[in-house]
């Protein structure tokens, strides 16, 4: 479905919103850039293989720091390999800025 080589892979994460929560597994406090606040819910990362107009989930990760998980940087490089594992080859990652680290980028 993908052509393994040239194309964009791309790492985002986003919150699924619990507002109303009470006990509830994976259910935390994140940094939300839409409500500009932290909030409770379940962080997601996700990996996207991008190719002009397609969007083909690859891989994803809950962010489960608190009950003693990777950190999301962490996360994101064990992503990265595993999609190397793979054998995709993109001509370039797009992700966040604060997901920049020197470990980061020497996957």
């Amino acid at each position: 479905m993908v052509s393994k080589e040239e194309d964009l892979l791309v790492l985002d994460d986003t919150n699924l919103d619990k507002p109303y929560a009470e006990k509830m597994d994976l259910v935390t406090y994140h940094w939300s850039g839409k409500h500009g606040r932290v909030i409770k819910g379940i962080n997601l990362l996700t990996l996207l293989w991008t190719s002009d107009e397609k969007l083909i989930p690859c891989d994803f990760r809950v962010y489960d720091k608190p009950m003693g998980g990777s950190t999301k940087n962490e996360s994101f490089r064990d992503i990265l390999v595993e999609a190397g594992e793979r054998g995709l080859k993109p001509g370039c990652v797009l992700f966040d800025s604060w997901y920049l680290a020197y470990a980061t980028l020497s996957c």
